[in-house]
């Protein structure tokens, strides 16, 4: 049985609003409800949203299970694994640290990380920016094995270069990775110790800290991705120690609203001083400027958005990998500014599909024009994706013989006598097959 609180009561008890705001606010939260529970049927959602406008939470749900195991329902109080959203914390501590003069965004690497291969070439600003041109660890092989800071960094520094440092931006985790190391060198501090004596403490969240290789957080959702339907299935082993500085950030809903609020009243540091938002993405929705990060990784996924205008916030937190957070949290904005926000119809059961057609399927595909690799492959049963280098292989879900669903990305897969289609937010990416080897 699916599990929910309701958001639509919460602006009824808090005292009176102008009554446009009110009327406004109660028809999102509606929407927000009726799109929620929809995606919760179809297995989309398990997690908590929380919608607060200036202090004042607008809409509060949570769906699903924090462990099927034990049968424990997601809450408010359930902590979760935020992923990327993990950056705007990284790249807060070099915020703190600049503020005090102990480095320079313009500084180059080299003069905190001497010793790191490629220190000689790369700027602070670059690694902020995902314009270092640094690689992300193979994660695959390292996923299931405690690697510590040192390690990872040689193991980035072993790689070569993507691109010449400033020359063009490509997201990196790699980057945040090294920024954390700088932290720590510069601080004298862990990570983790750092982020709570700078940023948790002050700010009073008290639910949120870092993950390391075997530690226990109480009240942490058991993370889980999509199978095939409606299916929830245990992600693969991945140990945290290689999240560092990247994505190893746990929290709750009611912590990060915090943060946006700090973000927002430059209570730590004044983000709008930066040449640009470091850590954050910056996006103009709906004719209102928004700061916005994303996140996903083994089990989880994450959107926090603010409207710093209006200290509009919007915190997903999920204990699955889904593609309801694909669109960063747009959708959901755009309730609050009179947006139709579609609940999606619930899917028929999967179809059986002979044998015979998924080893047709499967085999190796070159994905746009930047031919990332898309390794379809088949057990006789079921398909699974697997990105480039990723350690994630995920089940596709069959809508018929040719046409399959990721359901981390609600990208859908149309196979083609010379290849495939990857179709996402209405665009279609060919894909043609790639020889192996």
């Amino acid at each position: 049985m699916l599990r929910f609180a309701s958001c639509v009561l919460l602006i009824t008890v808090l005292g009176p609003l102008p009554a446009a705001a009110e009327d406004t606010d109660s028809q999102a939260a509606q929407k927000i409800d009726a799109c929620i529970a929809a995606h919760a049927a179809n297995g989309d959602f398990s997690g908590i949203v929380l919608v607060s406008r200036r202090g004042r939470p607008i809409c509060q749900k949570s769906v699903g299970r924090a462990s099927h195991a034990f049968d424990v329902p997601n809450g408010a109080e359930t902590r979760f694994v935020v992923a990327s959203v993990t950056k705007t914390f990284t790249a807060a501590g070099i915020a703190l640290l600049a503020g005090q003069g102990k480095l320079k965004i313009t500084d180059g690497l080299d003069q905190y990380l001497p010793d790191f291969a490629h220190a000689k070439t790369i700027k602070i600003w670059q690694l902020l920016a995902h314009q270092s041109g640094l690689d992300n660890p193979d994660y695959e092989a390292i996923a299931a094995r405690s690697v510590s800071p040192t390690d990872l960094l040689t193991i980035i520094g072993s790689k070569p270069l993507l691109f010449e440092p400033g020359s063009t931006s490509r997201y990196s985790n790699a980057g945040y990775i090294v920024l954390a190391r700088v932290i720590e060198k510069l601080s004298g501090k862990p990570f983790g110790e750092f982020l709570a004596e700078r940023i948790f403490s002050p700010l009073k969240m008290t639910a949120s800290g870092t993950l390391s290789s075997a530690s226990i957080v109480p009240r942490l959702a058991e993370g889980h991705v999509p199978g095939v339907g409606t299916v929830f299935l245990r992600p693969q082993p991945r140990d945290p120690s290689s999240l560092f500085g990247s994505g190893n950030v746990y929290s709750t809903a009611a912590d990060l609203d915090r943060w946006l609020q700090a973000i927002d009243r430059h209570e730590l540091f004044d983000i709008t001083k930066q040449e640009y938002p470091f850590g954050w993405g910056r996006r103009t929705w709906f004719e209102k400027q928004v700061l916005v990060q994303s996140g996903m990784t083994n089990g989880y996924s994450s959107v926090i958005l603010t409207v710093p205008a209006e200290e509009l916030h919007i915190v997903v937190l999920m204990n699955t990998q889904s593609g309801f957070t694909a669109d960063e949290g747009k959708g959901l904005l755009g309730a609050f500014s009179g947006q139709p926000l579609a609940a999606p119809a619930l899917r028929a059961a999967p179809p059986a599909i002979p044998r015979e057609v998924l080893e047709r399927h499967a085999g190796l595909y070159s994905w746009g024009e930047g031919k990332v690799p898309m390794r379809i492959e088949t057990d006789g049963v079921l398909l699974t994706l697997r990105w480039a280098q990723s350690a994630s292989v995920v089940p596709l879900t069959p809508l018929s013989d040719t046409e399959f669903l990721d359901r981390t990305s609600f990208g859908r897969i149309r196979f083609k006598d010379d290849g495939l289609m990857w179709i996402q937010d209405g665009k279609e990416t060919p894909a043609p097959r790639a020889a192996e080897g």
